[in-house]
C-alpha cells in the first residue's frame, strides 16, 4: 500500500484553524472581524486606477463558478487524453464536488455583501447572493491549488514545473484581492474561502494519494498520449 504523506493533514488543519475563528466570528458579529476587514479594505481600495482596475475585473471574471467549472473540466480532459485518469478523476473531485461547501455555508450564515450593509459603497462589478465565504477565492484555490499538486506531482520539467505553479499560485492571490478592490466581498470572506478550501481540497488529496499514486505518476508533459 501506498505511503501516505501527512503534509496534507497538515494543511487541511491549518485550512480549518483559518476557517473555523472566521465562521465563529462572523456568525457572532465578533468586533475582532472589522478589526481584520477595515484596515484591509482603506488600503486595497485607496487607490484604484484605471489600469488596475481593467486587469482585475478580468481576473475577477475568471474566478466566476461557471469559468472555474469550465476549467476544471478541461484540466481533466487533458489529463484523461494523456492516460492520467485517476487525476482527471480527482481534479473533477476536486474543483466541483468540493465547491458545494462554500454554497452550504453562505446560506447558512447568510452575510450580507459590503454594498448591502454600506449602500454608500458602489461596487464595480454586481453580484446577488451572500458574502461568506467567497465562493471566487475558494474557486480559485480549489482549481489552481489542484493545478499546483498535479505540476509538483507530474511534471518531471523544472522550469515548467516553476512555471505552472508561479501562474496558479498568483491566481490564487489576485483572485481574492480582486474580491475586495470590486467590494463584492470583505477580507474575511476572502481568507475563509481560502480556508475552507484548503481544508477540502487537502482532505481529497490524503484521501486519494494511495489510489493515485498506484499509478506511474511522472512526466506526462513531456510524453506524447498513446495511439
Amino acid at each position: 500500500m501506498s505511503h501516505r504523506s501527512n503534509v496534507p493533514l497538515a494543511l487541511a488543519a491549518l485550512g480549518l484553524a483559518i476557517f473555523i475563528p472566521l465562521l465563529w466570528g462572523v456568525a457572532h458579529h465578533a468586533a475582532f472581524i472589522g478589526a481584520i476587514d477595515d484596515p484591509i479594505i482603506a488600503a486595497v481600495t485607496a487607490t484604484r486606477p484605471t489600469w488596475l482596475t481593467d486587469i482585475l475585473l478580468t481576473i475577477t471574471a475568471l474566478g466566476e463558478p461557471a469559468a472555474v467549472t469550465l476549467l476544471g473540466v478541461v484540466l481533466a480532459a487533458i489529463l484523461a487524453y494523456y492516460r492520467r485518469r485517476r487525476y482527471a478523476v480527482f481534479a473533477a473531485l476536486s474543483i466541483v464536488g468540493m465547491s458545494g461547501f462554500n454554497t452550504v455555508v453562505k446560506h447558512a450564515i447568510r452575510r450580507l455583501r459590503p454594498f448591502v450593509q454600506d449602500p454608500t459603497i458602489t461596487p464595480l462589478t454586481r453580484i446577488g447572493g451572500y458574502s461568506f465565504p467567497s465562493g471566487h477565492a475558494s474557486g480559485s484555490l480549489l482549481l489552481w491549488g489542484t493545478v499546483i499538486l498535479l505540476s509538483l506531482t507530474l511534471i518531471t520539467n523544472a522550469p515548467v514545473r516553476r512555471w505552472f505553479v508561479g501562474i496558479a499560485l498568483g491566481m490564487i492571490v489576485l483572485t481574492g484581492y480582486s474580491r475586495i478592490y470590486v467590494q463584492v466581498h470583505y477580507p474575511t470572506d476572502v481568507l475563509a474561502g481560502y480556508g475552507l478550501a484548503l481544508f477540502g481540497l487537502m482532505m481529497v488529496w490524503w484521501l486519494m494519494q494511495p489510489w493515485l499514486t498506484a499509478t506511474t505518476p511522472t512526466g506526462w508533459v513531456n510524453r506524447k498520449p498513446k495511439s
